[in-house]
């Protein structure tokens, strides 16, 4: 057959070179065959790595992005806000498992490519070609192990993770969770002493698992061997090398994670600067940015093409160097034309890259519309949830204040956040076993500043009368056990005693809960808060607002937002140079602790000319 005639694997061929004793592991593969692999192969494994970017882009990512909601809409759980009970633990547990096979198994098929690449000789264009179709036939097999792995580690994962909700349960059930967080008690220690053990044993097995299994993939793909038996043969050439093995893997995976950073890095401090030197017309400093994100692309695939290719590479000189055997492949069939397939997937790449920059610049919304909410008021001026730091937050000049709510004892609806009074007053007493009269009485001011001891806890209808429409109030409803409905009743009936339905906005962090706030109000204005944005969540809660956790929010989820047509809270942001990077994403609102900085931001925003609010904007891209 002539020589670039498919993906004929050289190991038929080269002999494999001889196993290695544990001196030569560090010297012998990490130096010497992963660079004469890298030099062999470095152009087919680039027009692979092209090619399956595309791949991914197209048909990976999309795939696993139905599936795992079209499972969420299936089980009617958007798994959005908090987990509450065992079977909502666990559904998110199960979730995340999902997740994850899915994730390892995209990694999974970009590795069998690489490694079909580097067992390979020919052409690249046919190499690479070849090996998309080598990895669509293995992605049974793929999957398989995949799901085989992450099962295996979700049961490894079940006593440690049992024991841990045991001892929380025993030494912490009895206190609120943002108690524990900002007062840490001692039986938070207690916890941590207790549970820290388990958790390394548990962390040192899982590595145990993943480092006896590194070298499956490598013997489904170039032994043929079925999931089993790899896992097997895995287990046998990594016995008794598990440190060895965790000191180089370890060290090439923070290679492949800080490549990525470094090139952010460099693009920030050397190549931004440059973009100040352009004349000040939008149209060349939007040209220039199209230029500029578009090579920021290229450079940072490009360094997540090495850091994943030494991965790659690393693993099969593990595997060979080990005692890894070779069986004879028959030719992998090719596409026709093979070259234009790849300059096909490499030229969709490159224009993806320009399209995606042109359309960042372009849709970029130049005008200040971010409002400012201050969450639980004013909350650093003030003790929070106070009838102060609702003042603060109105001479702040915020447009929103957000606050919480319970029920008391008698169906009291109060501005509290907290389950119990233990954080603010040190009173161990639950706020729903509490009337109205007793809690009158209890200082909520001291613990911020004595000069607060007047301040009590206040009841919705008194909260909404004392802002009186000079900011929009946003609702948390903070439900206990069972009384869900309840508050949502009284809440509702509160705001309408009032005549604030045009002032107020209702949320939660419970999507079963705002959605039975549109079934009982329908006209009323309601948001959902949530520490991830999962899949299925928006499509199936009527929200008017998403509050999401800053630390969450990206570009992908202002799209979702424009194109879904619901505003976009980040909370909670207190870092200025946060707040512009997310006013500069495109966020509608931010939700702070301190509006007044929030609005001085927003403020300084508005004084730029467009060119300024354009490389601005770039900037805070680069700003983590």
């Amino acid at each position: 057959m002539p020589h670039d005639a498919g993906l004929a694997l050289d190991d038929n061929r080269t002999p494999a070179p001889p196993p290695m004793d544990d001196g030569m592991l560090l010297r012998g593969v990490l130096v010497h065959d992963m660079r004469r692999d890298l030099r062999r192969h470095l152009r087919p494994m680039l027009a692979w790595y092209l090619l399956f970017t595309v791949f991914a882009t197209v048909a990976t990512a999309p795939l696993t992005t139905w599936s795992l909601a079209a499972l969420l809409h299936w089980i009617e759980r958007p798994l959005a806000g908090e987990f509450d009970g065992v079977a909502g633990i666990a559904l998110a547990l199960g979730w995340l498992m999902l997740a994850g096979a899915f994730a390892w198994f995209v990694v999974m098929l970009q590795q069998t490519g690489m490694l079909l690449v580097s067992a390979s000789h020919g052409c690249r264009y046919r190499t690479a070609a070849a090996a998309l179709l080598g990895m669509l036939r293995r992605a049974g097999p793929l999957a398989v192990l995949a799901a085989m792995q992450v099962a295996a580690h979700a049961v490894l994962a079940l006593p440690w993770l049992v024991t841990g909700g045991l001892l929380y349960q025993a030494l912490l059930g009895g206190f609120d969770p943002y108690y524990v967080l900002s007062a840490r008690p001692a039986a938070l220690w207690w916890f941590i002493g207790g549970f820290a053990p388990v958790l390394a044993v548990g962390l040192f097995l899982h590595a145990t698992l993943y480092f006896r299994w590194l070298l499956a993939t490598p013997a489904l793909v170039l032994e043929g061997l079925a999931p089993v038996a790899a896992l097997v043969r895995s287990r046998r050439l990594t016995r008794g090398r598990h440190l060895r093995i965790a000191i180089l893997v370890v060290g090439v995976a923070l290679t492949v994670a800080a490549l990525p950073l470094l090139v952010t890095e460099l693009y920030d401090r050397a190549a931004t600067p440059m973009l100040d030197w352009l004349p000040a017309h939008r149209l060349l400093v939007s040209a220039g940015m199209v230029v500029y994100l578009t090579l920021y692309a290229a450079s940072a695939l490009g360094a997540l093409f090495l850091g994943t290719t030494l991965n790659a590479l690393l693993v099969r000189a593990l595997y060979l160097r080990l005692g890894g055997t070779r069986r004879r492949h028959a030719v992998e069939a090719v596409p026709t034309r093979p070259g234009r397939f790849v300059w096909g997937a490499e030229t969709a790449f490159l224009a993806l890259a320009l399209v995606q920059a042109t359309l960042a610049v372009v849709s970029m919304n130049l005008r200040n519309e971010v409002t400012v909410t201050a969450h639980r008021g004013a909350s650093t001026v003030a003790p929070e949830n106070t009838l102060a730091a609702f003042q603060a937050a109105i001479d702040a000049r915020a447009d929103a204040i957000e606050f919480d709510v319970r029920l008391s004892a008698d169906g009291a609806v109060v501005v509290f956040h907290d389950s119990d009074f233990r954080r603010m007053a040190g009173d161990a007493r639950a706020v729903v076993d509490t009337p109205l009269s007793a809690m009158r009485g209890i200082d909520v001011g001291s613990w911020f500043d004595p000069a607060f001891a007047d301040q009590r806890i206040t009841t919705l209808g008194e909260a909404l009368a004392f802002i009186d429409r000079r900011a929009l109030a946003l609702v948390e409803l903070k439900p206990d056990a069972d009384n869900a409905d309840a508050l949502l009743a009284a809440v509702l009936e509160e705001v309408e005693r009032g005549g604030h339905q045009d002032a107020v906005m209702l949320a939660s962090l419970s999507p079963d809960l705002v959605r039975a706030a549109r079934d009982a109000a329908p006209g009323a204005r309601l948001a959902l808060f949530a520490n991830a944005a999962l899949p299925g969540t928006a499509r199936r809660t009527d929200f008017d607002m998403l509050g999401l956790n800053h630390l969450q929010l990206d570009l992908r989820a202002v799209a979702d937002a424009r194109r879904r047509g619901y505003t976009l809270q980040a909370w909670t942001v207190n870092d200025p140079v946060r707040m512009a990077r997310y006013m500069d994403l495109g966020v509608d609102d931010i939700s702070t602790d301190v509006p007044a900085e929030a609005v001085r931001v927003r403020d300084e925003r508005a004084a730029l000319t467009d060119v300024e609010r354009l490389l601005a904007r770039l900037h805070s891209w680069f700003r983590r």
